[in-house]
C-alpha cells in the first residue's frame, strides 16, 4: 500500500516529472536519497512509470473515438493487436451496444482511415467512429511512439 509520503511523491511527479529530488523532499521530513529509493521501489513494484507526455493538438494529431462490437472468439487476438498499436491511447471494455471503446490518435485522416479499415474492422462485427476536431483528452497524453510523417 502507498503511505502518505509515496502519495506526496507521486502527486509532485504528476505535476512535473522532471522535478528534482531536492524539490520532491521539500515539505517532507525525508532525505533526497530516501526519496530516490522510494521512487525506485514504486517503479519496481509497477506502481509508477515516469515517461514523457505530448500535446497532440500542438502536433496536429487527429483524435477519434471508436466503438466496436468484437465477437468473443476474436477477443484474445484483438487485445493482443491493440496492446501493441501506438495509435491506441486507451481501451475500455464497456457494456451496451458495443463491447469496446478505443481512444485513438494519428497524424492525419488517411492514417486513421487505414487503421480503422485494415487493423480494427477485421475484429469488429460492428464499428462506430467519431472523429474529434478538438481534443477531448487531457492536454498531454502518453504515446507509445511518434509515427513517421
Amino acid at each position: 500500500m502507498l503511505d502518505n509520503i509515496d502519495k506526496q511523491i507521486i502527486s509532485k511527479l504528476a505535476k512535473d516529472g522532471r522535478v528534482s529530488l531536492t524539490n520532491l523532499s521539500e515539505g517532507m521530513d525525508i532525505s533526497r536519497v530516501a526519496i530516490a529509493t522510494r521512487i525506485d521501489k514504486l517503479i519496481e513494484a509497477g506502481v509508477l512509470k515516469i515517461s514523457a507526455s505530448l500535446n497532440l493538438d500542438k502536433l496536429n494529431y487527429q483524435t477519434l473515438i471508436v466503438e466496436l462490437q468484437v465477437p468473443k472468439q476474436k477477443e484474445i487476438e484483438f487485445r493482443k493487436s491493440i496492446s501493441a498499436n501506438a495509435k491506441i491511447l486507451n481501451c475500455f471494455e464497456v457494456s451496451g451496444q458495443y463491447n469496446y471503446l478505443l481512444i485513438c490518435s494519428a497524424k492525419n485522416n488517411n492514417n486513421l482511415r487505414h487503421f480503422i479499415e485494415h487493423d480494427l474492422k477485421k475484429f469488429a462485427g460492428d464499428c462506430k467512429v467519431t472523429l474529434s476536431s478538438n481534443p477531448i483528452l487531457p492536454e498531454f497524453v502518453h504515446l507509445k511512439h511518434l509515427e513517421d510523417e
